[in-house]
């Protein structure tokens, strides 16, 4: 038997190993859920079009960069700084005075931050102005997500202050607990692990900034009706969409913030990634049979199931640890529901959302805040029935109170960034750069280099690529038709035919400036007869014209290539000219 000495010495190394195991699945934890950046990363740059490939990334990898500067300045005393009151944190700005012991849950709700900013880069991928990005990922880091999850999350500290007892009259000391989020202090909202503090006001920033931000050119006809602009790579897409699912288990099951405090710690995580998972298997499969079932033309689309898949993973953040798996499939199958109408009410709107990100995170999220006191094991209003006194219905009052409180601070913040952004134009791009893509542009690399996809070195002439695919004929990227299909997606003729026609008389006449006192036709290029016309060289009879210029002396126009029916039809940009002045007008 040790003595009184021993025993202590062996409790506070006990103690002390609790505590570091703690953090350090914290640590782990938070490392996984970054990793999601990358998964965000493959995800959006799938989903976009290959000529804004390298913005996306780079947007994606300053999420992480600006967002972790952000949090350490102004972010972390906003949501669990001490001196606090039920608005926000108070203290421990730019991590001053903060305890070594703090890092790990630091890092563990930076990331969380940094997830946020992320999901409304997605939202305005394509059109967003470079400056307007550092503009939003900062506010969104540093101001309007930090008081969210102070609310909803922080527990307070404990502080000693001087207590009048009132019977006696008697002032004592005593450790008094401060600075509780204003929902947390309830006791009854529940949020496991962001499904509202996250998710819905990440999503509701993403709406507000698609409204101000707009559709891409060519994403909707006169009609209002969507045209389809798929990405440039589903299997990117895919593997990123991949990540997310891998990350989403460490996001929820993480939640718990600890390993070793308890025993129930490590049932409360498995029982988190459990259900994380069979949300995210119904949602995925609800979306995949109702896309294909009630959609006209619909099909087996694996872009819509993944995504049905990350909304039902989405919706299980709120109520992981409390559901049964039952009730998990339940939770994921509506959210895929959610999303289905979120994602066909943002197209009717004529609101261009390219990774969907307002209907996976804030359907998603709305729906998983909500349905928790219904189906919360136990304690929810399907168990307790009709008593109003119920911690289900309690619950369903301070989750509804904390849904309406984020949609209200989130939108009001959003319209305060992006509208005056919007007004002084510096939130999109030009038209021309949204043609060519940002890439060049913008950053100066290409993220498929076409020289670096060319083999040269097997020849270009025909004995020496036959065999070869295509790919690899060095010098026989030509104009072809299959590759103007190719090119479509990624095409302004294309994107705007009308445009196109433009564009292409124009280049036709400079062509032809160039190569005066030529007398061979050069192959390829387009008819002039339209683009003559509306230069205001009028066509007699005979085919003379009736005022010629002295370029035109020794002008021969090219003759146009057999590639498809609609080569050598005149120009008519009245329509387009029309459809662009109206719009710049409104």
């Amino acid at each position: 038997m040790g003595t009184e000495e021993d025993i202590s010495n062996l409790q506070d190394r006990l103690d002390q190993m609790v505590k570091n195991n703690d953090q350090f699945f914290l640590v782990v934890i938070a490392i996984i859920i970054f990793f999601m950046q990358c998964g965000f990363a493959f995800l959006e740059a799938g989903s976009v079009r290959s000529k804004n490939t390298v913005n996306i990334l780079i947007k994606n990898m300053l999420d992480a960069f600006i967002g972790g500067v952000s949090y350490w300045a102004i972010g972390w005393g906003l949501a669990y700084g001490n001196s606090g009151n039920p608005f926000c944190g108070g203290s421990e700005f730019f991590n001053y005075n903060l305890s070594h012991d703090l890092y790990p849950k630091w890092f563990f709700q930076f990331v969380f931050a940094a997830t946020a900013a992320t999901i409304v880069s997605g939202a305005i991928a394509e059109r967003c102005q470079f400056a307007a990005y550092f503009v939003y990922s900062i506010i969104i880091t540093a101001w309007v997500y930090p008081p969210v999850s102070h609310w909803a999350w922080d527990g307070g500290n404990d502080m000693p202050m001087n207590v009048t007892d009132e019977t006696t009259g008697i002032t004592k000391e005593m450790m008094v607990t401060v600075g509780k989020g204003w929902l947390a202090e309830t006791g009854y909202y529940k949020d496991f692990a962001g499904s509202g503090v996250v998710h819905l006001l990440g999503g509701t920033c993403a709406l507000v900034g698609c409204y101000f931000m707009g559709a891409r050119k060519g994403r909707f006809n006169k009609q209002g009706e969507p045209i389809d602009m798929p990405g440039h790579s589903v299997p990117l897409a895919a593997l990123g969409g991949f990540i997310l699912i891998f990350g989403f288990l460490a996001f929820n099951g993480g939640s718990q913030a600890a390993i070793n405090s308890s025993p129930g710690d490590g049932a409360a995580v498995g029982l988190a990634i459990v259900n994380t998972i069979l949300g995210g298997c119904s949602g995925g499969l609800a979306v995949l049979f109702l896309n294909r079932m009630l959609v006209p033309r619909g099909a087996w689309s694996f872009l819509m199931t993944l995504n049905g898949a990350l909304a039902g993973m989405v919706a299980l953040c709120a109520g992981c640890d409390s559901y049964e798996p039952w009730a998990a499939l339940l939770v994921g199958s509506g959210a895929g529901v959610c999303f289905m109408g979120a994602h066909f009410g943002m197209l009717k709107a004529q609101l261009d959302d390219p990774l969907d990100a307002v209907a996976v995170h804030g359907a998603g999220g709305l729906w998983g805040l909500l349905i928790v006191p219904f189906l919360w094991s136990g304690h929810g209003i399907f168990w307790t029935g009709g008593d109003e006194n119920s911690e289900g219905w309690l619950t369903l009052g301070y989750n509804l109170a904390g849904a309406v409180a984020i949609i209200v601070w989130s939108a009001f913040w959003s319209t305060a960034m992006f509208f005056p952004l919007s007004y002084f134009r510096v939130f999109r791009i030009p038209r021309d750069m949204e043609f060519q893509g940002v890439d060049i542009i913008k950053h100066g690399e290409a993220a498929y280099p076409a020289a670096a996809w060319e083999e040269v070195q097997y020849g270009s002439n025909a004995n020496a690529g036959m065999g070869l695919p295509a790919h690899m004929r060095g010098g026989n990227r030509t104009a072809t038709s299959a590759k103007k299909a190719d090119d479509a997606y990624n095409n302004p003729f294309e994107m705007m035919p009308a445009t196109g026609k433009l564009f292409s008389g124009m280049t036709t006449a400079f062509q032809g400036l160039a190569n005066v006192n030529t007398t061979l036709t050069p192959p390829g290029g387009v008819a002039n007869s339209g683009f003559e016309k509306e230069g205001g060289i009028e066509e007699k009879d005979g085919g003379a014209p009736q005022k010629k210029e002295k370029w035109m002396e020794n002008y021969v126009p090219y003759v146009a290539p057999d590639n498809g029916p609609n080569d050598n039809k005149a120009m008519d940009n009245k329509a387009f000219e029309a459809e662009e002045n109206e719009k710049e007008t409104v």
